[in-house]
């Protein structure tokens, strides 16, 4: 006898029972501690680095849920900073944030130093992504502080990692020495196809040296030989070793390199690296003389890091709204102790205000207004420095978007060059914004790919055109043109 075939809908709800019934089985078990911390770290990795963020966000609210209901703190931590990881994988830092943050909630008052120094490296590489560098090395320091406390050998491995994003900001910021310095510490801990593929591309653009930087390169292809194909590592190795071959002027080589490391970080979701790599695309394909080719990646390019700009911009506001809590915090945590501490003092200086009152009442009210100036003006100079970080940013990656976000951010201080002399190119105006923004010669030099003699030339040649006399420096001539008047309702 023939079964009858089931329609679609039947189908449909008898999966869907088969799954809650399955689902209420796997729940109502209890998992060791030990079983739930290898879901969450080796699985996580393993998933992770092959780029498979469904299964990564299932597994880890899953045994965030089975954590909670097991009363484990340490499984529902380690899955919020997982989950942090995962959505500033892709971009999305203002999830990525909140999970973070609700990590640390979780976390404080807890011991366990591998939890902070996870946490604490997330905050890390998440503030760095989006240029907020400082506050970068300032989690990155509180990381190092919290590894270097591990008891465990194994745990202790992390350090690598920390000491790896160590090396990434410095070298932002201009600390190329120390940066080679934290990446030899990191390849010391753990060596891994990375960090020795960055050593090599830390040889080949600031040391000169092609020999040694050859040397790291073939470790860390060795090192590769050992990991899977599609493994986030490998595509980060291709892009600096195709920068290896764009030095020696292998282009066709370099552009083989380049496609494969983008086609790695589209299958492992590493999003926000993928522009750097359209970048040196286009000027492969430039040095090509492929100029079709040179215009589709330039598009890609734009697309999307326009989109990522976005999400960044976004993500700086999530991440000074949570410098602005732990101050709040901090005074708040140190006023509880000054009223335990100082409770009689405060009982006498009240009966003094009290007294005094009707006498003090207009000064009180003075400075409060004062006080509340100098708070505008703090987050007015916060709003000042974040622009200027994203502009900086903008302008060591040689960006082509550098100068619309500048005349975006300084438009008077463009007008008013464009006044003294309108026949000013482009190029001329955006050399005039890096020195601006305080970028000494030797920098627009490395960062504009020129030669230093080029630099001295070009300001020469502004010095007449915007006719800077010979005793004036032209950053301050500058300076004197961007000074801007406080808004009228401030006093």
């Amino acid at each position: 006898m023939r079964m009858p075939k089931l329609n679609q809908f039947s189908k449909i709800l008898i999966s869907t029972l088969i799954c809650l019934l399955f689902s209420d089985l796997l729940y109502s078990q209890t998992y060791t501690p030990q079983y739930i911390d290898s879901m969450l770290l080796k699985v996580n990795e393993d998933l992770r680095i092959s780029g498979r963020r469904k299964e990564l966000i299932d597994l880890n609210k899953k045994f965030c849920d089975i954590s909670k209901k097991q009363d484990y703190k340490r499984g529902e931590v380690l899955s919020y900073i997982n989950l942090g990881n995962i959505y500033a994988t892709v971009g999305m830092y203002d999830n990525a944030f909140q999970y973070l943050q609700i990590a640390e909630d979780n976390l404080e008052g807890g011991e366990d130093y591998y939890l902070y120094t996870k946490l604490y490296q997330e905050y890390g590489q998440a503030n760095y992504v989006i240029g907020l560098y400082k506050k970068a090395l300032k989690y990155n320091s509180k990381s190092i502080y919290y590894g270097k406390l591990i008891e465990d050998k194994r745990n202790q491995e992390i350090l690598s990692l920390v000491y790896a994003n160590r090396a990434d900001f410095l070298r932002e910021t201009g600390s190329i020495d120390s940066s080679l310095i934290y990446l030899h510490k990191a390849l010391d801990v753990k060596p891994t196809p990375v960090i020795t593929s960055t050593i090599a591309n830390h040889y080949l653009l600031y040391g000169k040296n092609e020999d040694s930087s050859k040397v790291y390169f073939n470790r860390a292809f060795a090192l590769l030989r050992k990991r899977d194909y599609w493994d986030s590592q490998r595509a980060i190795t291709y892009l600096y070793y195709g920068d290896f071959l764009f030095a020696k002027k292998n282009y066709t080589s370099a552009l083989d390199y380049y496609m494969k490391s983008v086609e790695i970080l589209k299958k492992t979701r590493r999003i926000y690296q993928i522009p750097r790599v359209y970048q040196v695309i286009v000027d492969t394909y430039k040095k090509l003389n492929d100029g079709s080719k040179e215009r589709e990646y330039l598009e890609k390019y734009s697309k999307l890091n326009d989109s990522l700009g976005r999400a960044w911009d976004k993500s700086i506001n999530t991440s000074i709204d949570k410098m602005t809590q732990e101050k709040e915090k901090v005074d708040s945590e140190r006023r509880s102790s000054a009223i335990i501490y100082n409770g009689l003092v405060f009982l006498l200086i009240a009966i003094i205000i009290f007294v005094y009152y009707s006498y003090n009442k207009r000064i009180i009210r003075k400075r409060k207004i004062i006080k509340a100036r100098e708070l505008e003006t703090e987050f007015l100079i916060k709003k000042m420095s974040i622009n200027d970080e994203r502009l900086i940013f903008l302008a060591k990656k040689n960006d082509p978007l550098f100068f619309n976000e500048y005349q975006s951010a300084y438009p008077e201080l463009v007008e008013k060059l464009l006044d003294i002399n309108p026949k000013l190119s482009t190029n001329e105006l955006s050399f005039c914004a890096m020195i601006q923004l305080g970028f000494s010669s030797k920098e627009i030099a490395q960062y504009g790919f020129m030669q230093h003699r080029s630099v001295q030339t070009k300001k020469n040649r502004l010095r007449k055109k915007l006719d800077i006399p010979s005793d004036v420096d032209i950053y301050f001539f500058l300076q004197s043109l961007n000074s801007v008047k406080p808004p009228e309702d401030a006093y």
